[in-house]
């Protein structure tokens, strides 16, 4: 029999965009996308709908935010495998998301943060960055700030730390 995998790290890392941290209890709710692909550990907004959620857009405020994608083994990536790994992944306009309101969550740190730094989600792509990515520092009129969620540790730039969520309220 061939091998199919001659090398591979024992550990795949910290984790993965939009992987619950922890086994604490966490407020996680349903809602169904609207306006296209909501990608795990990205920033959602409200949606139109009942229930219903949507990516972050150059519009939104820190008011608007109701929380971040949860990563679901349920959903299959959108793209074909790459080498490298930079494929797609997350819920598809018009199924249902889990979104994280309060409680622990992997994510991918853009500009690197110091522990007990502001989470700040990018809404506006002039800066190079894709709609709802988490940094951890503002980029002038690029980001919005969520005071209620802070990173956890030290995070380098590009590479997955650990955020705090102390309660997005939403009514919807």
């Amino acid at each position: 029999m061939a091998i199919a995998q001659s090398d591979f790290n024992t550990f795949r890392g910290r984790g993965y965009d939009g992987q619950v941290s922890t086994i604490d209890v966490s407020d996680v709710v349903s809602r169904t996308v609207e306006d296209g692909l909501l990608q795990f550990g990205r920033a959602a907004v409200r949606g139109t709908g009942t229930r219903s959620c949507a990516p972050v857009t150059g519009a939104s405020t820190a008011g608007d935010v109701i929380g971040f994608a949860v990563r679901s083994l349920a959903e299959f990536s959108n793209t074909p495998p790459a080498n490298p790994d930079n494929y797609e992944t997350g819920y598809q306009e018009g199924h249902v998301a889990s979104v994280i309101r309060d409680g622990r969550m992997y994510a991918t740190c853009l500009g690197g943060a110091s522990a007990g730094d502001t989470v700040h989600v990018v809404i506006n792509t002039a800066g190079g960055e894709e709609l709802g990515q988490l940094r951890g520092a503002a980029d002038s009129t690029n980001t919005i700030e969520l005071n209620q969620v802070r990173w956890i540790d030290d995070v380098v730039d590009g590479e997955i730390g650990e955020i705090q969520i102390d309660g997005i309220l939403t009514t919807a």
